[in-house]
């Protein structure tokens, strides 16, 4: 497959995807070209959704142009790629905005030129803005899935620090929403401090380790992604300080297997994968003339000992 991104590109393979049309898709649809558009590919978040759109369009015989800015997260960079792409315009673009907002200009000249747009991970907001479908799940309901999970390992009781996103972007905002809400919702939880890490494992590793200096009694750490848990665990360790519980969201191998070694209590999985995958579907069905509703919610997994072994086969985890 081409790849067309600034800065370097990272490839994991997946459990392989489950066409669900191929059979179906007829030759008037084959050979398409994808246009797929991410945050970033520096975590096995992205490159699990990266390769799930590039096993399912293999499947169909379609190829896939992947866009990435250097710097993670940035809107403007995502613009400047779109409207680059739209040079060699392909037959579909599947979308993760870094600003639902934000994207609106690169989204207007998408639907100028009537290509379809499949939102993933993210979805589109402005007035008048195209597009077929979105295929995630709702971030705020995620984050308050894992914080109850939290509150219920705690048993109701103790100081948690947080540690957040990308401030201002979109799944910042309602990963720290959900969070916040079943925490406030429980007397016995203190939410002793919360700062950004930017969903990166050396900087939440440095955040986290200046946090747990200030603060001599933490019973957990609420992490909003994957990497920053991981970051966080390190800093515990390094610390010394043993029983501190740490949630994170996403999912991967390095995730399970920190939870296999007890360094990680729990992960909220949101199947970058399927989204991935679905995505596909879902451009599958527009052009095969399917009737498509305007949302296409994946159902999130907590990921615990109770269904561990399921995860370590998935992962080839021995």
């Amino acid at each position: 497959h081409k790849v067309l991104a600034i800065g370097m590109v990272f490839t994991m393979l997946t459990g392989s995807a489950v066409s669900v049309h191929a059979e179906e898709a007829d030759k008037d649809v084959s050979g398409k070209r994808i246009c797929l558009l991410v945050k970033q590919l520096g975590s096995t978040y992205w490159t699990d959704l990266e390769q799930a759109v590039k096993d399912q369009c293999e499947e169909y015989g379609w190829t896939v142009d992947t866009l990435c800015p250097v710097t993670s997260d940035s809107n403007e960079e995502q613009i400047q790629l779109i409207e680059q792409s739209l040079l060699d315009p392909p037959d579909a673009y599947i979308l993760a905005p870094a600003d639902a907002e934000g994207i609106a200009p690169a989204v207007e000249q998408i639907n100028e030129e009537d290509i379809p747009i499949v939102c993933v991970t993210n979805k589109i907001v402005g007035d008048d803005l195209d597009y077929i479908t979105y295929v995630g799940v709702e971030y705020k309901d995620l984050a308050a899935a894992a914080a109850q999970e939290l509150v219920d390992d705690l048993g109701k009781e103790g100081n948690v620090l947080m540690l957040e996103g990308v401030t201002g972007s979109s799944t910042s905002q309602d990963i720290k929403e959900g969070a916040d809400e079943v925490f406030a919702e429980n007397s016995g939880i203190t939410v002793l401090d919360s700062q950004p890490a930017n969903y990166q494992r050396q900087e939440a590793l440095t955040v986290t380790q200046n946090l747990l200096q200030k603060y001599p009694d933490v019973d957990a750490i609420y992490a909003s992604n994957g990497e920053m848990a991981l970051g966080a665990a390190e800093a515990v360790r390094q610390a010394g300080r043993e029983g501190i519980k740490i949630s994170a969201l996403n999912c991967s191998k390095e995730l399970v297997q920190a939870i296999i070694d007890g360094t990680i209590s729990f992960t909220a999985d949101d199947v970058p994968w399927k989204m991935g995958q679905q995505s596909v579907v879902a451009v599958m069905d527009y052009f095969n003339g399917v009737e498509i509703e305007k949302e296409r919610p994946q159902e999130c997994v907590i990921v615990n000992q109770d269904n561990l072994d399921e995860y370590k086969e998935k992962y080839d985890i021995s």
